[in-house]
């Protein structure tokens, strides 16, 4: 059960802690003074969404604590099983935080958590009823695992055989899928990765071809200004009676006449090697010059080569080495489809095998599964003709899919009739919001009798109920659990209470509070009443 909660900075609450009772706890107020906002704290430190709105305001962050105890001996094997809880221990003291910054902060017992392993531990502890509860209900997307969670630990254990055997069908059509998959896809596959090789093949492209291409596309495009500049650069170093290398040997001969000087021998020796760099230059230079022809249909043949090599590479891998890479891999993989007869036929026996304990698993779960929901139709018109709706009928309605999920093969759907001659429909279609309120109640009674939670939270289950109805709603809450937390404004539900609890604010200086007073003796008497008329005040 929860024991203590600890909420600081959030909403209108500065710094508060509650201790909380076994059995009917009463959260009373007035409309606006932050009852709900208890709730609030309580479903983010259970994992609930972390909402930066709900930080006070002047705040940079928002903590909340809760501390269980007295766990069963159900919830504690559960928590050693996901490494929460030590053998011998029955206690978790939750923590989380939340800054302006977004920056999330979980422990459970001092150890760092996730929100996963956080909401996993919540919905052992804590079960609740709200408006957004209210809406889940109605969405028969939730109805079957709302279903599931009734047949406890056997539809638990079978969902996870059914699992283990799913995944194995899964991983033996993922190989099926390899291999090409039935006859058809098999030569559909086959098609495509012939032509795929033979597009490439043809090509007949290397790794680093398109850069060679865009260098000589580069080249011919300004070969009028790459041949005239060569040609100056010839006749400066080359043309005349007084060319540059015909100067420098010039004047390495009129030095060679002195000897035995060793600078001006080092001078002779830098004159020649200048010499021999400006011929070899002088070469490079005539090839280049050479070679630069334009060929206006050569660089539409390169242009042309160039796409093509851009496109293949788009189709299969970004350049020209992935591409190659993919022409082996389709290779080895139509080497595989040609020659994976016998495989695909040992891997179909096998699926064929698979599907079969699946199938069976799944009626077998599904044979649970109605069996679980005729249980819950009775009880659940039973609790609802002790909540005043004596004419009801619920049916759980099943619908098979065409086929197999590692969740079995079941679609369900919560379908109501409040009036006698009245055709069930859909909850969403015919429930009014007194009856919503009434149905979530008998939902939350069996789950009570089934062990889900300890601890259950109602926030203003009384909607739409009045008089006798909400004698018998609080009686039933009284007996729902070892644990309930209930915010109401009808008397009759709330005079059943063990603890009571007023939640008012007060404004101090230029700021509003919010605080939670247990109440004791005649103040209780005082607040229920004041639950009738409401002009009374605690």
């Amino acid at each position: 059960m929860l024991e203590l909660l600890k909420i600081k900075n959030v909403a209108l609450i500065k710094d508060l802690e509650v201790n909380f009772k076994s059995g009917f706890n009463v959260l009373l107020g007035s409309t606006g003074a932050g009852k709900s906002i208890i709730f609030d704290a309580l479903e983010f430190v259970l994992g609930g969404k972390a909402d930066k709105s709900l930080i006070r305001s002047g705040e940079n962050l928002m903590k909340v604590e809760a501390i269980f105890s007295s766990l069963s001996v159900e919830v504690c094997k559960e928590l050693f099983e996901i490494g929460v809880l030590e053998e011998g221990e029955s206690e978790v003291l939750l923590s989380r935080s939340l800054s302006l910054d977004g920056k999330n902060t979980i422990r459970i017992n001092g150890v760092p958590a996730t929100t996963q392993l956080l909401k996993q531990c919540g919905a052992l502890f804590c079960d609740s009823y709200s408006q957004h509860e209210s809406i889940s209900l109605l969405n028969s997307k939730n109805h079957l695992a709302m279903l599931d969670k009734l047949g406890g630990r056997e539809i638990k254990e079978k969902k996870a055989i059914l699992e283990t055997e799913y995944s194995s069908l899964s991983e033996i059509l993922k190989k099926i899928k390899m291999l090409g998959g039935d006859e058809f896809e098999r030569e559909r596959t086959k098609s495509l990765l012939e032509y795929q090789i033979k597009e490439i093949e043809r090509a007949e492209i290397y790794e680093g071809e398109e850069e060679e291409i865009r260098q000589k596309i580069n080249l011919m495009s300004s070969a009028e200004k790459i041949f005239d500049a060569v040609k100056a650069c010839e006749e400066l170093l080359e043309d005349g009676s007084m060319s540059v290398l015909s100067s420098l040997q010039e004047a390495g001969s009129a030095l060679g006449g002195l000897s035995n000087i060793e600078e001006v021998d080092r001078c002779r020796e830098r004159l020649h090697s200048s010499r021999l760099e400006i011929e070899d230059i002088s070469d490079t230079l005539k090839d280049i010059r050479d070679k630069t022809t334009f060929d206006e249909r050569e660089l539409d043949r390169l242009n042309n080569r160039l796409d093509l090599i851009k496109l293949l590479c788009k189709k299969y891998g970004g350049r020209e080495g992935k591409v190659l890479e993919y022409l082996e891999s389709a290779r080895v993989q139509l080497d595989n489809l040609e020659n994976s007869e016998f495989e695909l036929a040992k891997l179909t026996k096998q699926k064929e095998e698979q599907e079969r304990k699946c199938l069976i698993l799944c009626e077998e779960l599904s044979m649970i599964r109605k069996s679980i929901a005729l249980e819950t139709e009775k009880a659940l018109m039973k609790e609802l003709k002790e909540l005043g709706m004596k004419s009801t009928r619920f049916v759980i309605a099943f619908t098979r899919l065409e086929g197999l999920t590692s969740n079995g093969f079941d679609s369900v759907e919560f379908t109501f009739s409040a009036n006698v001659g009245q055709e069930v429909k859909a909850l969403s279609k015919t429930a009014s919001g007194g009856e919503m309120s009434r149905v979530m109640l008998a939902f939350k009674t069996i789950f009570a009798r089934a062990g889900v939670a300890q601890t259950l939270v109602f926030d203003e289950i009384d909607t739409g109920i009045s008089g006798e109805v909400g004698y018998v709603v609080g009686e039933k809450l009284s007996a729902l659990s070892e644990q309930v937390l209930c915010i109401t404004h009808l008397a009759q539900v709330a005079c059943q209470g063990r603890a009571f609890y007023y939640v008012d604010k007060f404004t101090e200086g230029d700021a509003t509070y919010t605080k939670v007073e247990e109440l004791e003796g005649e103040r209780i008497d005082t607040a229920l009443a004041s639950l009738i008329d409401r002009k009374s005040v605690v």
